[in-house]
């Protein structure tokens, strides 16, 4: 053995090898034992020296994507977590490329064109993955930035691709006893052919925004005299919905408000998830820049914040969810990284904002205005629970009122459930229940906001139909009678919405209303929401062209009497609005939000995580 070693070590060295320290330290047991055990073994050397500088640029890529949620302590807890996949993967990719290049050797002889072959094998794939990460996920820093990682992921592959051709050795001379003469071309080859992979990936890639930290809104004028705004975001309601309610006398009260005032048709993509469409909405700007998806995201421990789903580099989705310490949290604020419309209207006046997608944590977030009250999503599962409050609430105070009063609501909410829904099955009376004290509380806790005079805007999510809905299309056998059940059980609760929500909105003391309807989970692939818009100069009875969910941010400014921003990709309607005053000129940019405080999550997220679940947001 040890003198088939030194020979297979003369030739190495004869034609060119073994010159370096790295070298050396691969190919040192190139010639001892089974040839597949000396090919591993040199898997896992190149393995070992390739790993931290992958899973460096995978956490940077998961950091820049995650901003401003994630600092330098999560990048280095990241990079030891991806280094380990990252060696894991290369590891294999070794082995693969190194079996190759032998059965390259036994059918054509040792050829120097085997080693890059060998190292294409490897880095292409690792350079296209890491440039399509980075593409996806870059921050919004110019080209410089981009130069840089490109410069980094190229360096980085080269270096794989080159250990991958040294193990490509242990293959062949395990296999065929020989060893190939080295061209130091062949790099140059692998080189060229390796910048050509990352300028095509790099091109065809999304080149979407991130964002860092806080950042100040443009100078813009705020109004003197604000009329009063409320803003009504209503899930599970689309047209044909309405137009089905509209003739079994249903809706008159919401069939009224759309003839007051404008409508504009809505139009989004079939099955995005709630948090992603309610956060586009009230935050004028795709997903990719506010960072909310699902209503669920991961938490791996030692990492400061929650990583959004499909926010990761998506090879490792697996890997964090199955090989990494992780769980499930309930998407939250912390990552959102813009603000949404209820904070820009506080830049200007107070405004009030009841249990949105994303509002939670309330306070704590850096940059971020605190004029007037923020209920966040978590409020109410707090009161169900008897929680202590954590963040939930702007100012804190309100928690403690809001607290002491729920038993009394709570109880006034179930006789009047009660009341008007005895007729329905036991199964679907408890499913209807929750729908209606989500809603219920919802707006009667806006009703109380809007007692401030000060409050000039109002905004206030109703999830209840598209909870109710969702749950009774998946629950109980599928038939005719199952059916009509649903059907009425739908109807009932879009009559008692439309006395107590659509029916009281002239009574809240607004001038200005926009409701905004999303078809929800449940609807079809072709269904539509609407925008319905009173006050402000809308002219009545007007049915304007079809918005999508970033053109509903600027409609909503232009009530608020707010400016659009130029970096808000959506745009403000024209029509039905001709003969009123023109809105403000657009600014820049709305700015975006710094670090949560509370980016590390909260006590009652296992708590949060469950009632998602049995809402059907989460499985």
């Amino acid at each position: 053995m040890s003198e088939r070693y030194d020979q297979v070590r003369r030739r190495l060295v004869e034609r060119g090898y073994l010159q370096g320290r790295i070298e050396r330290f691969v190919l040192r047991d190139i010639a001892g034992g089974h040839p597949a055990r000396a090919l591993a073994r040199a898997s896992f050397k190149a393995a070992i020296l390739g790993a931290p500088l992958l899973g460096g640029l995978l956490a940077a890529s998961t950091v820049a994507r995650n901003r401003p949620a994630l600092g330098p302590r999560d990048a280095m807890v990241l990079w030891v977590y991806f280094g380990v996949i990252s060696g894991t993967a290369l590891f294999v990719l070794d082995l693969v490329a190194g079996s190759a290049a032998a059965a390259w050797a036994r059918r054509r002889g040792a050829l120097p064109s085997h080693a890059a072959r060998a190292g294409l094998v490897v880095g292409a794939p690792v350079l296209a993955y890491l440039v399509g990460v980075w593409a996806v996920g870059r921050p919004e820093r110019g080209w410089g930035a981009d130069a840089l990682f490109l410069l980094a992921a190229i360096a980085a592959t080269a270096l794989v691709a080159w250990l991958a051709g040294i193990v490509s050795l242990a293959g062949i001379v395990g296999k065929t006893g020989e060893v190939p003469d080295r061209n130091r071309r062949t790099a140059s080859v692998v080189l060229v052919s390796l910048i050509a992979v990352a300028a095509v990936f790099f091109t065809l890639s999304a080149n979407l925004s991130g964002g860092e930290g806080a950042i100040s809104p443009s100078p813009f004028d705020a109004p003197a005299h604000p009329e009063r705004v409320l803003v009504v975001g209503v899930d599970g309601l689309d047209g044909a919905l309405v137009e089905a309610l509209a003739g079994a006398a249903a809706t008159p009260h919401l069939l009224e408000a759309l003839e007051r005032g404008a409508m504009f048709p809505k139009h989004r993509r079939p099955g995005l998830e709630p948090p992603e469409v309610w956060t586009t909405i009230s935050t004028g700007t795709p997903v990719d820049e506010h960072g909310v998806r699902t209503a669920g995201a991961t938490r791996i421990a030692g990492v400061g914040a929650p990583i959004t789903r499909r926010a990761r580099p998506a090879a490792l989705d697996a890997a964090v969810r199955f090989l990494l310490p992780s769980r499930t949290v309930a998407a939250s604020g912390a990552g959102r990284r813009v603000r949404a419309l209820w904070e820009i209207a506080a830049l200007a006046y107070p405004s009030a904002s009841v249990g949105w997608w994303a509002s939670w944590p309330a306070r704590g977030i850096e940059g971020d205005a605190t004029a007037g009250y923020v209920v966040s999503d978590r409020v109410l599962m707090k009161l169900l629970a008897g929680g202590a409050e954590d963040h939930d609430t702007s100012p804190e105070s309100l928690f403690a009122r809001l607290a002491s009063d729920f038993p009394s609501e709570r109880d006034a909410l179930k006789s009047t459930f009660d009341a008007r829904f005895s007729g329905w099955p036991e199964d679907v009376r408890a499913l209807g229940w929750e729908s209606f004290l989500i809603d219920g509380f919802a707006w009667q806790t806006t009703g109380r906001l809007l007692a401030d005079p000060a409050v000039r805007a109002a905004f206030v999510y109703l999830p209840g139909l598209d909870i109710l809905r969702t749950r009774l299309a998946g629950s109980g056998e599928a038939s005719s009678a199952r059916a009509l059940v649903a059907a009425q059980a739908v109807e009932g609760y879009a009559r008692w919405l439309d006395e107590e929500v659509f029916g009281a909105l002239s009574a809240r003391d607004v001038r200005r209303v926009v409701i905004v309807a999303d078809p929800g989970r449940s609807a079809g692939a072709s269904a539509e929401g609407f925008v319905a818009v009173s006050g402000g100069g809308a002219t009545a009875a007007c049915v304007g062209p079809s918005l999508g969910d970033l053109d509903v941010a600027p409609l909503v400014l232009r009530m608020l009497g707010l400016p659009a921003a130029a970096d808000m990709p959506g745009r403000m309607p024209k029509a039905c609005f001709e003969s009123s005053v023109p809105p403000p000129a657009p600014i820049a940019t709305w700015g975006r939000r710094g670090r949560s405080s509370e980016a590390a999550g909260a006590e009652a997220d296992p708590e949060m995580v469950e009632r998602l679940k049995s809402l059907g947001y989460l499985r």
